[in-house]
């Protein structure tokens, strides 16, 4: 086929649109980012001793700043007054580079022997569950749900990696207990939760039975609930390690989050808690 010069020129132009769109979006997502976090200076060996420092010093002050701002409706301005409360070296994101990837924390110190990885939230695309299979060298048995069954192409990815998938809503037709006790699971190395707004119900009950290391979550609501599930994981001594607001979703962001007592396996430097444990 042969194209005219005006036809040519008009699809270079929509080739040029596209990567500029792409790129903003990407470097708007990094300013995100780092946002919440400020900039560690590895080779400085003092560096996160002085950061845990300052964040003792402004602890209150960050905790009644996210309060506050939490009774608002400005979501930008409580997102970017989230803290981090640990730092984790070795961030890595799994999944899509964009809207559906997650950050976790040294995914390669997934414990080896009988370790269980959750999905929850699929929607027919599997790319964050194959890729954590395949970083933590796939001996991990991970257990996906979703409110509609998957294709069939989709069930048999699954099985392929180990997988093992539960169909209902949750928490009113299916819970993360009921689905562990299925897969006769005990304890779980990394929750990623994706619901639309079913992670205000179902989250802490199962938090509450059982061991959990990592928990990725985007939340989804006013900034109130936001706090109020940041609170709730707080309670059970999870902390944040990562904060990225969705560019796609303005009442909606991903937290990653680490248990005060797995800290030591995925070789996390705790700061200062930040998310006030009850409301001022």
């Amino acid at each position: 086929m042969i194209y005219s010069q005006p036809t040519i020129f008009i699809i270079f132009l929509l080739c040029f649109l596209i990567i500029n769109i792409v790129i903003c979006s990407l470097i708007f997502r990094k300013e995100k980012q780092f946002e919440a976090e400020k900039l560690i200076d590895i080779y400085n060996p003092n560096a996160l001793k002085d950061l845990r420092a300052e964040y003792n010093l402004k602890a209150d002050k960050y905790s009644l700043e996210l309060s506050q701002l939490a009774r608002g409706a400005d979501h930008k301005r409580f997102f970017g007054k989230v803290k981090l409360e640990a730092f984790c070296a070795i961030k890595e994101r799994i999944g899509d580079v964009d809207d559906g990837g997650k950050y976790v924390c040294n995914p390669r110190a997934v414990r080896k022997d009988n370790c269980t990885l959750i999905s929850l939230g699929l929607n027919n695309a599997i790319s964050y569950d194959q890729h954590i299979q395949n970083v933590t060298g796939g001996h991990c048995r991970i257990l996906g749900a979703d409110k509609d069954p998957q294709n069939i192409t989709i069930q048999e990815d699954y099985e392929r990696i180990n997988g093992q998938l539960f169909v209902g809503m949750i928490p009113n037709e299916i819970s993360i207990s009921r689905m562990l006790k299925k897969a006769e699971r005990r304890e779980v190395e990394l929750l990623k939760i994706d619901i639309e707004g079913g992670e205000h119900e179902g989250l802490e009950p199962f938090i509450r039975e059982y061991r959990v290391c990592q928990i990725f979550i985007e939340v989804h609501g006013t900034p109130s609930e936001h706090l109020k599930m940041l609170q709730t994981m707080a309670k059970y001594n999870f902390r944040i390690f990562n904060v990225e607001p969705n560019p796609y979703c303005f009442n909606c962001c991903e937290y990653s989050l680490i248990q005060d007592n797995c800290m030591d396996q995925y070789g996390v430097y705790p700061l200062v808690p930040i998310v006030p444990k009850v409301e001022f």
